[in-house]
């Protein structure tokens, strides 16, 4: 058996190997003629999947190690008799720890206050729910835009709310996927008339697909308020190019890196590992446990004092500090860029931990609670 699998996949060639030839590849310039022979194929969402890819090949499963199908044209795959599996939820903690590592940064450098402010979740997916979830465990007042789950979920159990409102917040998180169809399409759903609305001190941070944000209108709301938005970037427009005029308004700017934990790229492979065990019928597969590797710190002691952003912007900096990544990003610009600039950074990517690899202990109750809230386990 013949797999086809991006490079950048962790653990690939480790949980595959001992039943197939694995082939590891450049996911973004992958051509038809690598896969022609392949029996499966395993990619990222750098990879679009379609009949240009896979028309005439011998692939008989796809597996996309993200949570997102963009890139993946699943009515093709369908017509075709393809099996296709994603991850769903593999990196949700990982991406809500980005978020509040991301207002750790701004409360240390710019002062901001979050923990008594409104905040709006756009999105509710899995990596929306684990934001809402996490803001709402620290007692937060919450509401989140999702038109679709809104149709779905019990009326009155989520405080769901109209993108005017969400838009209305001191702080902003998009986990939004990006689609063009439909009833209620994201791409450029965020531009010049609703960015209108956002007052001057709002916090807005984009962690779910680039296009969903208009950047020229996002640019000129900020120059509008004299530069009184704190912008955090993980996703872009043009990816893999960023705009200069773009990466200069944003506090923190990030390679699309909001997942990319050490244990969240792991679960992504491992669920599809499973879904693929199952495809081809192969017996007894690796438990989770033994696919995701333990944290390098493994617990953390915090000092009795009073409840604050500090308290816990330094508790979540001891494990991941989203500034390392802002920093390396602008550094690799500052030096000159080109297209493979964004995905040297994310190949290269210096791995990170989850929050939740770690215990913390000796804080008084309220603490102790709030750093559960946001990921961490409490001893």
């Amino acid at each position: 058996m013949k797999i086809i699998a991006d490079e950048n996949m962790p653990n690939v060639a480790t949980l595959f190997s001992p039943f197939a030839d694995v082939e590891l590849v450049n996911g973004r310039t992958l051509s038809k003629e690598q896969v022609k022979d392949a029996d499966a194929l395993l990619v990222r969402s750098v990879t679009k999947v379609n009949k240009a890819l896979l028309e005439g090949s011998s692939v008989r499963f796809v597996g996309s190690a993200t949570i997102g199908v963009d890139h993946i044209d699943t009515e093709y795959l369908a017509e075709q008799g393809i099996t296709f599996t994603s991850a769903p939820g593999c990196n949700a903690e990982a991406v809500a720890d980005y978020v509040f590592s991301a207002l750790g940064y701004l409360s240390l450098s710019k002062s901001l206050s979050w923990l008594g402010k409104k905040i709006g979740v756009i999105g509710y997916g899995n990596v929306g729910k684990t934001v809402y979830d996490r803001f709402l465990a620290l007692g937060c007042n919450v509401c989140v835009y999702d038109p679709f789950k809104e149709q779905e979920i019990a009326s009155g159990s989520v405080n769901f709310a109209s993108l005017e409102t969400v838009l209305g917040c001191a702080v902003i998180s998009l986990h939004a996927p990006l689609t063009t169809t439909g009833k209620y399409p994201t791409q450029g759903m965020i531009g010049a008339k609703l960015l209108s609305g956002v007052q001057a001190g709002t916090t807005i941070i984009s962690a779910g697909r680039g296009g969903v944000i208009d950047e020229v209108a996002l640019r000129g709301r900020h120059h509008a308020l004299q530069g009184a938005l704190n912008i955090v970037l993980d996703v872009w427009q043009g990816e893999p190019l960023i705009d200069a005029s773009t990466l200069a308004i944003a506090d923190i700017a990030t390679p699309h890196i909001a997942g990319y934990s050490k244990q969240g790229r792991e679960k992504g492979t491992w669920m599809v590992y499973q879904a693929f065990c199952r495809f081809f019928d192969i017996p007894n597969p690796l438990d989770l446990e033994k696919a995701i590797t333990a944290g390098r710190i493994r617990s953390i002691g915090i000092e009795k004092g009073p409840l604050t952003e500090e308290m816990l912007a330094r508790s979540m900096h001891a494990i991941y500090d989203v500034a390392r990544d802002d920093a390396r990003l602008r550094g690799k610009y500052r030096a000159g860029s080109d297209r493979s600039t964004f995905d040297w950074l994310r190949k290269h990517y210096v791995e990170r931990d989850e929050f939740n690899t770690c215990f913390v202990s000796n804080g008084k109750q309220a603490d102790l609670k709030a750093l559960r809230a946001i990921g961490f386990r409490v001893e």
